[in-house]
């Protein structure tokens, strides 16, 4: 199925949407490696859930610049 989208400010919604839980997931686990011992069992989750997150985010990141581009390209100009 494929989604066509009004406006580019829809795009840029969806991609937030997907984007965002990921990063507050990123976000928690590094709060978590900044205050744990790197050679404690405590440290190995976190570490596991960032490496997870910046997979997942990686290419989000480049769709959501393309999004942010389309969205700024289709602004009026003031």
């Amino acid at each position: 199925m494929t989604t066509t989208y009004n406006t580019s400010f829809e795009r840029l919604e969806v991609f937030l949407n997907e984007y965002q839980p990921q990063l507050e997931k990123a976000i928690n686990a590094i709060k978590i490696l900044k205050t744990t011992d790197p050679n404690s069992e405590e440290f190995s989750q976190p570490l596991a859930d960032l490496h997870v997150c910046s997979t997942i985010l990686e290419p989000y990141s480049e769709g959501i610049v393309e999004v942010i581009d389309q969205f700024t390209e289709d602004r009026p100009d003031d």
